[in-house]
């Protein structure tokens, strides 16, 4: 009897679940999908309306230029020394300002020993400006921190004023 009564259980227990009605699942919305979709719609459509039936224009002959050779102007002793930044007080890299002196803000620290381009004399003794090396601005660094060829000629440089 007792087996019965499971078994009875066990039906009706079965039959409610099937027949309880599911609630519908809504579908998932592709929104990225659905936007690239779109985009490329309004890309074709605006391509193809871009569309221009006129013919290119033909080629026409131009001359071509003939180039002369220029004789070569040999280098000044002053455009040939490449000054060398070099730190003082054995430190590993010399600062460059924005002006002469550390009360103008510092642009970098210059490595020993980096070859640097001469733009010009500060108007303060003692500097000179440089084109920074890492960042292609110009800069002031102390005469200390630069070593010059002995053929170098700071006279053939402009005056800059910060």
């Amino acid at each position: 009897m007792k087996r019965r009564f499971l078994h009875l259980i066990f039906l009706t227990t079965i039959l409610l679940t099937a027949c309880t009605p599911t609630v519908p699942t809504t579908p998932t919305v592709d929104v990225i999908g659905t936007m690239s979709v779109q985009l490329a719609s309004v890309m074709m459509t605006q391509t193809v309306a871009a569309y221009s039936p006129t013919p290119l224009p033909s080629p026409t002959f131009t001359a071509t230029p003939v180039f002369t050779e220029t004789p070569a102007i040999p280098p000044t002793p002053a455009q040939t020394a490449i000054p060398k930044v070099v730190a003082a007080s054995g430190a590993d890299a010399a600062p460059c300002y924005q002006g002469p002196g550390p009360s103008y803000p510092l642009t970098s620290q210059v490595s020993s020993y980096k070859d640097v381009e001469m733009v010009g004399v500060g108007n303060v003794p003692g500097w000179y400006v440089i084109m920074n090396p890492y960042f292609h601005t110009q800069c002031w660094v102390a005469a200390e921190n630069l070593v010059l060829d002995p053929n170098f000629d700071p006279s053939a440089y402009p005056t800059i004023k910060p």
